[in-house]
């Protein structure tokens, strides 16, 4: 069938198995247009032609890793929302395949209904897998999260090693929201010293004003050993 059978949105459900694409193809038929294909040529074929709205991917299909696995499949219609069905899911996967772009991960097992409703779910911009899949998902967010902070208070304390002990000084003083006048007076020098000892730090750290100083200062005295 086409893509411009009414108003019904097309589905590419891709699989060898006849088993799987009967049954996912019975629970979508009465409100989309089916298209079904039974390996990685024709499925790239269908994707560049037809550019579906959704595409039903068994795991299992022949030669699915090659040409770039499933990033090669995404890039070849990008804007197609992809489900992936496996025999046996499992978290690590799922995280992985949502990472490149997949909005569903479930079971080759799943029920008609749930077919339906994980089909109609990611159409409107859902994404759908398991619990435990959301779990290794926010494990994994988590240790990226914790490795870029380490980064960047390394970044961080790095540019503050740039800079004189004087300019060390003053932009901690600054951090902690003195003025150049109060800086002056504890330091005993003149504004002018303290303006032009500001312009090179501003330089050194890469900032461009006061107040991203005092946040770099501050944030990286919060972490210091």
């Amino acid at each position: 069938m086409s893509a411009g059978s009414g108003e019904l949105a097309l589905v590419i459900i891709a699989s060898a198995k006849a088993e799987n694409a009967n049954k996912w193809s019975q629970a979508l038929q009465k409100e989309y247009v089916i298209h079904v294909v039974a390996d990685r040529a024709a499925l790239e074929r269908s994707l560049a032609s037809l550019k579906p709205a959704i595409l039903l991917l068994d795991r299992a299909l022949p030669k699915l890793a090659k040409g770039g696995g499933m990033a090669g499949v995404r890039r070849l219609s990008p804007s197609t929302k992809t489900v992936l069905f496996t025999r046996n899911p499992n978290e690590k996967e799922g995280s992985s395949m949502l990472k490149v772009g997949v909005k569903g991960y479930c079971s080759s097992d799943a029920s008609l209904s749930t077919v339906k409703r994980i089909v109609g779910l990611v159409r409107q911009g859902e994404i759908w897998v398991g619990r435990k899949v959301i779990h290794q998902l926010l494990d994994d967010l988590a240790l990226l999260t914790k490795r870029l902070r380490r980064n960047l208070h390394v970044d961080q304390d790095a540019r503050l090693d740039h800079l004189t002990p004087r300019e060390r000084e003053i932009a901690h003083q600054i951090g902690s929201g003195a003025s150049n006048k109060e800086v002056a007076t504890r330091l005993n020098v003149s504004e002018k010293t303290v303006k032009a000892h500001l312009t090179g730090i501003f330089r050194k750290l890469e900032v461009s004003d006061r107040l991203h100083l005092a946040l770099l200062v501050t944030n990286a005295d919060r972490h210091s050993p």
